[in-house]
């Protein structure tokens, strides 16, 4: 089933929901993190598990990726090139480019690939000159508004609808489709997830509620101990753990299809549901007595280096809830299993204990050429998202890629957990949302920790900012 339309299908796309990314890509910048959800260059040295990231891949499952490739592009070699623009530089654009030269040893074509946090922005300039990238790696909701005004290839026609059945959960391909066509391919991901430290947590071990944590949490404020870390920190995109935060919990307690609707702008900001997933935000982050550091402390705290607690001795947080960029944030101190470790977010609706976020570029493509379709084709496929796996960077989307290809267990058990038969993935705001209302979202985060009286006022702002008022 396809997303329903936005609330303004009219408004011009092009305008408006292409910046969105660059919100996002400025947060994860700022936090030393690119924009699939794991460290950028100046963080090489720490990335999960505490390993380097592989640039040198391995030269078996190199080998199987040409094979796929030449076999999906019938043993022809085009020579020419594609032009792709994404948003991974530094290292982790080296990555991409071996994953791609597989292709271009098969073919003869050439994968051009230029990685910058201002991708959004360069290929917004391009479409509307009329000259586009063949193939982008864009953020969900800016490659939507794409496929909305019709730039797009339909990539259930160029894959095929039942490759891409076999190969990737429904919930996915739902997310990236618009109108019944499919417009987008995933590669690297990244979840969200309830991060704490082995040796030292004291909380329930395996919570059957939210509400068990959140008792944990005022037992231990009443011992005048804290609890959660979660630092907010990063420069004009201060709030963005915050608001993924809320996300979680939002999505826990209400649900996927609710939370499209909040991230669409079907379901208003001042809603009880909204509201209500601030408040229990609220409850934890805007309460000296049970963040680490106080509300002004986790208000400072870079999220870069904020949560470096979890796995100091002795550890000064117990519990975050981030995304799975975190081990690459903390790194070289990162034991995995021992001193850091995550579990599902528990739900505070059973219905929804099965609902997870997720941060996610899609990979599209813009000319219709039979270099591009074989392309996007081995994109997709399971031997060159295998080959992407075996650096050990990311966790991919493709469900045929063993979890044993990482070797980080952390990235292990992720791809384990998150892309079970029984998992459905969903995003909300902080990827569908347009620029101005994702800006909006991280400044109301802090100023509601400043000023927790202030929801009301905050949720009509932020309402009318959704509504283009």
């Amino acid at each position: 089933m396809a997303p329903s339309p936005r609330r303004h299908p009219s408004r011009p796309h092009s305008t408006s929901h292409p910046t969105r990314r660059g919100v996002l890509g400025s947060a994860l910048a700022l936090a030393g993190l690119g924009t699939a959800g794991c460290a950028t260059e100046e963080q090489a040295s720490a990335v999960p598990g505490g390993a380097a990231p592989r640039t040198e891949l391995d030269p078996d499952l190199h080998a199987a990726a040409v094979d796929a490739a030449s076999a999906l592009a019938g043993g022809t070699q085009w020579g020419g090139s594609i032009e792709y623009i994404g948003p991974n530089g530094g290292a982790e654009g080296a990555i991409m480019q071996k994953v791609y030269s597989a292709f271009t040893e098969a073919t003869g074509t050439e994968v051009n690939y230029t990685g910058s946090q201002d991708s959004n922005n360069i290929v917004q300039s391009r479409v509307q000159a009329g000259n586009p990238p063949a193939v982008a790696d864009l953020a969900l909701g800016v490659a939507q508004a794409y496929a909305a005004d019709g730039h797009l290839l339909d990539l259930g026609e160029v894959v095929g609808h039942d490759v891409l059945a076999e190969n990737y959960p429904p919930s996915l391909l739902e997310a990236a489709s618009w109108d019944g066509t499919v417009f987008g391919i995933y590669q690297g991901f990244s979840n969200f997830m309830l991060w704490y430290n082995p040796s030292a947590y004291t909380g329930p071990a395996d919570p059957g509620s939210w509400q068990e944590l959140v008792d944990w949490t005022t037992a231990r404020a009443e011992q005048g101990l804290s609890t959660w870390g979660i630092a907010e920190e990063s420069g004009a995109s201060s709030g963005f753990p915050g608001a993924q935060f809320i996300e979680v919990l939002f999505a826990k307690k209400h649900g996927p299809e609710l939370l499209r609707r909040w991230g669409s702008g079907d379901l208003p900001w001042t809603s009880d549901e909204v509201a209500d997933a601030w408040r229990m935000f609220g409850a934890l982050a805007a309460n000296p007595d049970t963040v680490a550091g106080g509300v002004t402390g986790s208000l400072a705290a870079p999220i870069a280096s904020g949560y470096s607690g979890l796995v100091t001795s002795p550890e000064d947080m117990q519990a975050s809830v981030w995304g799975s960029w975190l081990p690459g944030l903390v790194g070289g101190q990162v034991k995995p299993g021992e001193n850091l470790d995550f579990m599902p977010v528990p739900a505070s609706d059973p219905a929804f204990a099965s609902t997870e976020i997720f941060q996610s570029t899609v990979a599209i493509g813009f000319q219709d050429t039979e270099p591009v379709r074989a392309f996007l084709q081995y994109a997709a496929s399971p031997e060159a998202q295998t080959l992407l796996a075996s650096a050990d960077q990311w966790t991919v989307s493709n469900t045929k890629v063993p979890s044993s290809t990482y070797s980080s267990p952390l990235l292990q058990r992720a791809a384990e957990t998150f892309f079970s038969d029984d998992v459905t993935l969903a995003t909300g705001p902080n990827v569908l949302a347009d620029a101005a209302t994702g800006a909006a979202f991280y400044r109301g985060v802090v100023a509601f920790l400043q000023d927790p009286d202030s929801l009301e006022d905050i949720l009509a702002t932020l309402d009318a900012t959704a509504k283009g008022a």
